[in-house]
């Protein structure tokens, strides 16, 4: 086996006078003083319970040199650097007002409840993220000369900035970074000219996902590296649906696989529905602001958040002490999880900082974790990343039966693929009561075909996700029917909780697909749809 080599250009301390040397099992501590002896180096130190030895260096000799000087010795198994090793402990930024940021560490800086937050700094102890991971702001335009922002644009490479020319031929003019769908061109920040307000929404948002982190000033974002696409369709009257859809497409088609979307109103639009479902087939996570009309949206729908789509996260507001916000929307069914979105502080045009509160400010904190985990693999696709948000987020009393997961992002969580400890309580003299007993219903979510849809592939591949959040589903826990007939050879990965079945050749006509769930605690749900094969 190749002896291992201490890379010469190592940024990790060492002791510059020392080497730790290891001798093959057949070698003796003579052979290393010949050795050292050779180098004009001496033993230091024999570890006790190994055959470990630290050698002082001569002077004027590398440590980088010895270490290739000793392995070369078929005495010597191997030799390495005396590192300098530190405390484990949770990177924290040095950005002046991260102190204020109490969504993503909680230590009761703004009388609220310590740790009702996102678990953000025991998340950055595993990745604080990278350049390669894209996230679309779709929204008000952003502030791209912010500070805290500046470095972490993303960067369309094959357009000349500036130069009026559709250099790469997409269609839009110098979109280096994003575009601007209210206005038709490539401006994406534009403040009012006499007043100097305008684009402090998408600015907000965008501080909140990716403002550089550990630079020394201002906020750090939930990632700190990601690269912001800004995508800009409102202004100061709001947007259209037509402009949302192309900034939609344009994320897709421009390698953004997360994007956030703290925005809403309108009524039900096919268009808009498409373009997300479209994105979903490309493995693109849609995220969005749940709303703040205090309202349920399992009733009362909140478009785009309410789109019945797999790869739709949809996020409310919670507070400095894990409640549902008085303004956040919910639903039992249509509402994935909360996420702190009251008071929160981020990035404002003019080199600025401001607190906002809405479902608004939640949705990016989602955002920034999804690009974490996109980050830490970036094979994930959307499915995959928003069963990790979900199942791993933190169970909290305030918020059962107000969304689907009653639950709190948990970025660590996510990360870890753990799920964070329960909370504790403080034992009283009552009786002890009975457990609660699980009384939430699996949840299936068609992927392929699509409910209501039509395809001339006789041999479609049927697939779903199948989740329970109160504990995991094996296939056992599964039945699949096609067309009344029970399926028994479909596949099911407990990891990302997806059912996938390859049917037999099927008849050019409606077909019905059922899958019914039930879980350890005999809840159950039937989830049925159709699609039509067709000539």
């Amino acid at each position: 086996m190749d002896k291992p080599s201490f890379p010469v250009d190592s940024d990790k301390e060492f002791d510059r006078g020392k080497l730790i040397v290891k001798l093959e099992d057949d070698a003796s501590q003579a052979d290393l003083r010949e050795i050292n002896r050779e180098n004009d180096a001496t033993i230091d130190e024999n570890l006790p319970n190994s055959d470990v030895n630290v050698v002082d260096l001569a002077g004027d000799v590398s440590v980088a040199e010895s270490i290739e000087t000793y392995e070369d010795n078929p005495e010597v198994e191997y030799a390495e650097p005396d590192f300098v090793l530190n405390p484990s402990v949770s990177p924290k930024p040095n950005d002046t007002d991260y102190s204020q940021l109490y969504g993503l560490n909680n230590t009761g800086q703004t009388a609220g409840t310590p740790d009702a937050d996102i678990d953000a700094p025991e998340a950055w102890d595993i990745t604080t993220g990278n350049a390669g991971t894209i996230v679309a702001v779709i929204d008000e335009g952003v502030d791209i000369s912010h500070p805290d922002l500046n470095d972490n644009l993303w960067v369309n490479t094959d357009e000349i900035p500036g130069n009026n020319r559709d250099d790469d031929n997409n269609g839009y003019v110098d979109d280096v970074n994003g575009y601007d769908f209210a206005n038709n061109n490539a401006s994406v920040y534009d403040p009012d000219p006499v007043t100097g307000r305008g684009d402090e929404h998408g600015t907000h948002v965008a501080g909140t996902i990716a403002a550089e982190g550990n630079n020394g000033g201002g906020v750090t974002g939930v990632n700190w590296d990601a690269r912001i696409m800004s995508l800009k369709f409102l202004g100061n009257n709001g947007g259209y649906t037509s402009d949302a859809v192309e900034a939609i497409n344009y994320a897709v088609k421009n390698g953004a696989k997360i994007s956030n979307n703290s925005w809403g109103g309108g009524g039900y639009s096919q268009s808009l529905r498409d373009a997300i479902a479209r994105a979903d087939a490309q493995g693109h996570l849609f995220v969005a602001a749940a709303g703040n009309a205090g309202s349920n949206n399992d009733s009362t729908p909140q478009y785009p958040a309410s789109y019945n789509l797999p790869n739709i996260v949809s996020v409310a507001a919670t507070d400095k002490n894990d409640g549902l916000a008085s303004f956040s929307n919910y639903g039992a069914t249509t509402v994935d999880l909360g996420a702190p979105g009251v008071g929160i502080r981020s990035t404002l045009p003019g080199n600025k900082y401001g607190s906002y509160s809405g479902t608004s400010m939640a949705a990016p904190h989602v955002a920034g974790v999804a690009a974490l985990l996109k980050s830490k693999d970036s094979t994930r696709d959307d499915g995959t990343i928003k069963s990790l948000l979900l199942k791993y987020a933190d169970n909290k009393a305030s918020l059962q039966d107000k969304m689907v997961t009653g639950a709190r992002l948990n970025a660590a969580g996510s990360l870890n693929g753990t799920p964070a400890p329960a909370p504790t309580t403080v034992a009283t003299p009552t009786p002890t009561a009975a457990p609660k007993r699980d009384t939430t219903n699996p949840v299936v979510t068609p992927l392929k075909p699509r409910p209501g849809s039509s395809t001339r592939d006789r041999t479609p591949v049927i697939k779903a996700v199948v989740r329970d959040f109160g504990s995991n589903l094996g296939k056992a826990n599964i039945k699949l029917y096609v067309d009344g007939r029970r399926k028994g050879r479909f596949s099911y990965n407990s990891g990302t909780d997806r059912l996938t079945y390859r049917s037999g050749k099927l008849s050019y006509k409606r077909h019905t697909v059922q899958v019914a769930a039930t879980d350890p605690s005999g809840n159950t749900i039937r989830k049925t749809w159709r699609f039509k094969v067709k000539r």
